[in-house]
């Protein structure tokens, strides 16, 4: 196997057609992407041979200065084989709730590391489907998450995350203030995910519910959809996603 993999060209891979609003193009947050199925230990199917065979696969490394994907070889040979022999080869994976989708051109086998890869160029485009409404994880005491508002009852406030999706999240309200009212926006919250970073965030109320049903006046859950939610600050909001699914599992075993 030979390293010359490393030194070639960026070209063109075969497009998605469907799903277009949900379609990646920039090169940076594609490779982004996949550093977080990378790091979520994602398991990937490689579907070839127009979708007939397949095998699991994942990410090991991303190569931004080489713009090269570097994906794990089949246990079976013959199969690696036939993988390296297809124009186009197809993967599919899934992180938190959200499909990943993309193709890639040519495969070549090389070492790195010690291991034997398969290394493709970074994809033109990539497929993440973000299920939004139905992914949403709680926030344990031992990860807490905090959110600031600036223009709470002409105040500051901070509120601990209850729980948190790629499209909102819900707030902690002991004091059940006014300003909390279905339909009202706030600019300029700044949440904190811990060892995850910050970031700030548009937040519009959607819902409010008591803490304890038998306990109308123990506080209220905010439940608050992000407006415009920067792509940095998305990425962080995944990986941490990820993070409180690792503790969980960790828990449970």
């Amino acid at each position: 196997m030979s390293d010359d993999i490393f030194k070639v060209k960026p070209s063109k891979t075969a497009s998605i057609e469907e799903h277009e609003s949900f379609t990646i193009y920039s090169q940076t947050e594609i490779m982004q992407k996949m550093r977080m199925l990378s790091k979520g230990n994602c398991l990937i199917t490689a579907f070839f041979d127009h979708g007939n065979e397949s095998f699991m696969t994942a990410i090991i490394d991303v190569l931004p200065e080489k713009k090269l994907i570097l994906v794990d070889c089949g246990p079976d040979e013959g199969m690696n084989k036939k993988l390296m022999s297809e124009g186009r080869v197809l993967f599919k994976s899934e992180l938190a709730g959200i499909s990943a989708q993309f193709s890639a051109h040519n495969l070549k086998r090389a070492k790195y590391k010690d291991q034997a890869v398969f290394a493709f160029e970074v994809p033109d485009e990539l497929l993440w489907i973000q299920r939004r409404d139905t992914y949403r994880v709680k926030i344990p005491f031992s990860a807490t998450a905090l959110c600031d508002l600036t223009h709470l009852d002409n105040k500051k406030g901070q509120f601990r995350i209850l729980d948190i999706s790629a499209g909102g999240l819900a707030l902690e309200d002991m004091d059940m203030h006014e300003d909390f009212q279905i339909g009202n926006i706030f600019k300029g919250c700044n949440i904190t995910l811990p060892e995850h970073g910050n970031g700030m965030v548009t937040l519009e109320v959607r819902n409010l519910l008591p803490l304890k049903h038998n306990d109308p006046g123990a506080g209220q859950r905010v439940g608050c959809t992000f407006q415009n939610l920067p792509t940095d600050l998305d990425a962080a909001i995944q990986r941490y996603i990820l993070h409180i699914d690792s503790l969980r599992k960790r828990l449970a075993d």
